[in-house]
C-alpha cells in the first residue's frame, strides 16, 4: 500500500462523522469532538510507549537530583560553602534534564495535533465556520478543532486515572517518585546537622564524577552512590 492510498484510507475514515448529520454545523462540531478524541488517545498511546522505554532513565535522574539536592543542604548545614556549590550544582542540572524530559514527553502526547489539523487544513480551508460578533471576524475550523481539542483534553484527565493502562503508568511514575527518597526541604537548614569530625569536603574528579569526602557515614554513603552514576 503506498502513501496516497493510506492516504485515502485515512481520509475517509475521518470525513465519515462530519456527515453524520445533515446540518453542517453540527457535523463539523461532532465530526471534530470524534477527531480530537483520536488525537488525545493516539498521543497517550505514544507517550505510554516513549515513558515505557526510558523509564529507568528518568528514574535515574530524579534519584540523582533529590540526593544531589539532599546533599546541598546538607552542605549549607555544615557550613560547607565549596560543597554546596558543587553538589547544587548538580542538583541543577539534573534538574534541567528532568524539566526537559518531561516537556519532551508533553510534546510526545500532543504530536498527532498538527497532523490533525493538517488533514482538516486540506479539507476545511477557507470554510468560516463562525463569525465573531460585532466584529465580523471569520473563525475557521482551527477554532473548532482547539475548542473541541483543549476541552476533551481536560475531560479526559479527569478520567484517565480510570483506563487500566494509563492507571498503571501513573502508579509506575508514583513508584519511581517515592524509590527516589523524600526531597528535603530548605526549611530544615533551622536544624543543626549532625557533624563529627572533619570538615567535609567535595572533590570533582577529571571524569566529572562527583566524589564527597566527609566524616559523616551518611553523606559519605550517599555521595559515592550518585558519584557513581554521576559520568
Amino acid at each position: 500500500m503506498d502513501f496516497t492510498s493510506l492516504y485515502l484510507a485515512a481520509d475517509a475514515f475521518f470525513i465519515a462523522p462530519y456527515r453524520w448529520f445533515s446540518s453542517a454545523g453540527l457535523g463539523m462540531w461532532v465530526g471534530t469532538s470524534i477527531l480530537s478524541v483520536w488525537t488525545i488517545i493516539a498521543g497517550e498511546l505514544a507517550l505510554t510507549l516513549i515513558y515505557l522505554t526510558n523509564r529507568a532513565y528518568y528514574a535515574s535522574l530524579n534519584t540523582k537530583m533529590v540526593r544531589m539536592h539532599n546533599l546541598s543542604i546538607a552542605a549549607i548545614q555544615c557550613k560547607d560553602k565549596e560543597s554546596f556549590k558543587a553538589t547544587n550544582k548538580w542538583a541543577n542540572e539534573y534538574f534541567g534534564k528532568m524539566f526537559f524530559s518531561h516537556a519532551a514527553l508533553f510534546a510526545v502526547s500532543i504530536w498527532p495535533l498538527p497532523f490533525a489539523l493538517g488533514w482538516m487544513q486540506i479539507r476545511f480551508e477557507g470554510i468560516t465556520i463562525h463569525t465573531v460578533p460585532y466584529f465580523e471576524t471569520p473563525l475557521g475550523y482551527q477554532f473548532v478543532m482547539l475548542t473541541c481539542y483543549i476541552v476533551l483534553r481536560l475531560a479526559f484527565s479527569k478520567v484517565r486515572k480510570h483506563v487500566p493502562l494509563l492507571k498503571r503508568i501513573d502508579r509506575m511514575r508514583k513508584e519511581d517518585s517515592e524509590s527516589a527518597g523524600k526531597m528535603r526541604s530548605w526549611a530544615e537548614l533551622g536544624t543543626p546537622a549532625r557533624k563529627e569530625g572533619a570538615q567535609m569536603t567535595l572533590v570533582l574528579s577529571s571524569a566529572g564524577n562527583t566524589v564527597i569526602e566527609t566524616a559523616s557515614p551518611a553523606l559519605a554513603a550517599d555521595a559515592s552512590q550518585v558519584a557513581g552514576g554521576t559520568a
